[in-house]
């Protein structure tokens, strides 16, 4: 047994499962009202990951100094 998943608009990737395996990803894609195996896959992915749904805001970034103008700028 084997899904294809499509990456983007053009690329594929086949990935080799057994039928117990395939029947598990359909009865999520069911219960998660996923459209496609690859939005199952990610959505599973995303919850073990704990990745948030957007970054915006997650950066930690120092406040910019006069100092770090004078290196950006070469003075």
């Amino acid at each position: 047994m084997a899904i294809i998943i499509v990456i983007g608009e053009k690329m594929t990737t086949t990935v080799q499962i057994s039928d117990t395996t395939r029947q598990k990803l359909e009865t999520l894609k069911e219960q998660l009202a996923a459209g496609t195996f690859d939005e199952v896959i990610s959505k599973i992915a995303d919850k073990e990951l704990k990745a948030p749904k957007s970054m915006f805001g997650k950066a930690k970034i120092s406040p910019w100094k006069k100092t770090d103008r004078m290196k950006f700028h070469g003075e």
